[in-house]
């Protein structure tokens, strides 16, 4: 079993010197990944009651409880021997995907995990067909944020201090050209709600990649997270995250996901009811577009536009279901403003025109520079208050996008 362990001097993650001691009893490890969510919790029992076997690495004695899984295996709680330390520690049982997270962490590490908002990982190993992640542990999901509350939309201060860090995360793997591929309320998570109740941190780099590697109509994210390039079938880069970061923020500020999930067709005809039609060379390159739009060259005035749902469904076989309209996000005050303002110009449909993280870091909602003025002195004080519940002390200096741990 090989153990690896990430520092500034390690380069090849082979490290037999392990930091933390897992929580499972890995000779069971095939039963705990395959277990349903219900049977996890007497399973963990059972594994803790075991007496510790000669040469057993991991401690049985140590067992936490199931956190959740995924696609591809599951998290649990893990102790380190010695100390009441927790860790969480991944289970791919998938070693492909587990390996391609390793190695997005091993050039990811090169980026100060807290100043930039990224999840650190502490060591990772293998065990027969298992990849095994150990991360630091931290709170609840922004998932979990919106399910408490009922899908009520966020207060701005709250998502002002929201997209500032997640926009501080996207700088630094630009700057290391990363694209993330996966941003979502899921992997999106508080640190400690107690001592800092907005401090966030990225996480879940399994489908991180250099964008260059990529082809086009490569499919990647979720619906309703799904940028448009990816839709049609264009050359994708970083700017899919900012997409999908925008996204996430739209729901913050009206309680639900601003565009419909169903499927692709009801994204595409919501961002075009919200955003317009894509630019006539994006329609033009796109792998795909011709599933969602048509070009009538006949027509008085020749252009494309939105395939009606009889159509998507007669050039893709998918039937359509439910189509729902898209929510007003007007709003008149200045800080609503400002917010729509960045918001527009993180959702625009072409990613050669969609504010970068660094742009966007420098723009009025973030940096509060419209709430100055007596009149509005009692709401800079909140918003600067929740700025300082996510951890931000300055906001006129921005944390460096590198720099070793």
């Amino acid at each position: 079993m090989a153990l690896c362990r990430p520092s500034a001097v390690d380069t090849d993650w082979t490290s037999t010197q392990s930091v933390c001691r897992a929580s499972l009893a890995f000779s069971h490890l095939s039963a705990f990944v395959k277990a349903s969510s219900k049977s996890v919790a007497p399973l963990l029992q059972t594994l803790g009651s075991r007496p510790e076997r000669k040469r057993r690495i991991f401690s049985p004695r140590c067992v936490g409880k199931f956190l959740g899984r995924g696609s591809y295996g599951r998290v649990a709680e893990c102790t380190k021997m010695g100390s009441n330390e927790t860790f969480a520690i991944k289970i791919v049982d998938d070693l492909r995907a587990g390996s391609e997270e390793m190695e997005a962490m091993k050039i990811i590490r090169s980026l100060n995990p807290d100043q930039n908002n990224l999840i650190k990982i502490h060591e990772c190993f293998q065990y027969k067909d298992y990849m095994c992640l150990v991360y630091e542990m931290l709170d609840e999901s922004l998932e979990d944020f919106i399910g408490k509350r009922s899908f009520h939309p966020a207060h701005l201060c709250q998502i002002r201090a929201i997209a500032q860090q997640m926009l501080v995360a996207l700088s630094g793997l630009e700057s290391i050209n990363v694209l993330h591929g996966d941003i979502k309320p899921d992997n999106i998570m508080f640190v400690d709600q107690i001592t800092h109740p907005l401090k966030l941190k990225l996480i879940d780099f399994g489908l991180a990649v250099n964008p260059q590697e990529l082809n086009v109509g490569t499919q990647m994210q979720i619906n309703p997270f799904r940028a448009p390039e990816v839709i049609l079938g264009l050359p994708l880069d970083v700017s899919v995250d900012m997409w999908s970061l925008a996204v996430v923020l739209a729901t913050l500020y009206i309680g639900d996901v601003p565009f419909s999930y169903n499927s692709d067709y009801e994204t595409i005809r919501g961002l075009v009811q919200l955003l317009g039609l894509p630019e006539d060379d994006l329609l033009h390159y796109g792998k795909f577009s011709y599933d969602f739009f048509t070009y009538e060259e006949e027509s008085s005035q020749p252009g494309w536009r939105l395939n009606t749902p009889f159509e998507y469904s007669e050039a893709t076989g998918e039937v359509v279901k439910g189509l729902n309209e898209i929510p007003d996000l007007d709003a008149m005050e200045d800080d609503h403003r400002a917010f729509l303002d960045l918001l527009r110009s993180m959702l625009a449909i072409d990613p050669r025109q969609r504010m970068t993280p660094s742009l966007a870091l420098a723009h009025d909602f973030i940096t509060m520079n419209h709430l100055s003025g007596e009149r509005k002195a009692s709401y800079a004080a909140s918003a600067k208050h929740a700025m300082r519940e996510a951890g931000i002390k300055d906001m006129e200096e921005s944390p460096p996008a590198s720099s070793g741990q």
